[in-house]
């Protein structure tokens, strides 16, 4: 079943979003990642992904995204202001 994963970060940019896109690599090698889209509303980031399951956002975030983080001196600042919100996906249209 599909996984949803919310983040709301405060004081987050577009160009953070871009280093971070940067040194990750394509979205397309990120295995078990269905969807995403992002977009900056005054001073906060919306991040929304979709995930095959929660193990892969979990491998994701643990070995490739949160490495970058610390990388970029953006781990504390992420942590401190980013709220997130996830559940099970009850169903999923990809057109």
């Amino acid at each position: 079943m599909a996984f949803i994963h919310i983040a709301l970060s405060e004081g987050s940019t577009a160009d953070d979003v871009r280093q971070v896109e940067e040194k990750v690599g394509p979205r397309s090698a990120i295995e078990g990642l269905r969807v995403e889209a992002w977009g900056v509303d005054g001073d906060r980031l919306r991040h929304v992904t979709v995930w095959e399951s929660e193990a892969h956002k979990d491998r994701y975030e643990a070995e490739q995204l949160l490495p970058v983080f610390q990388a970029l001196g953006m781990a504390s600042k992420v942590g401190a202001n980013t709220e997130f919100i996830t559940c099970q996906a009850e169903g999923l249209f990809i057109r």
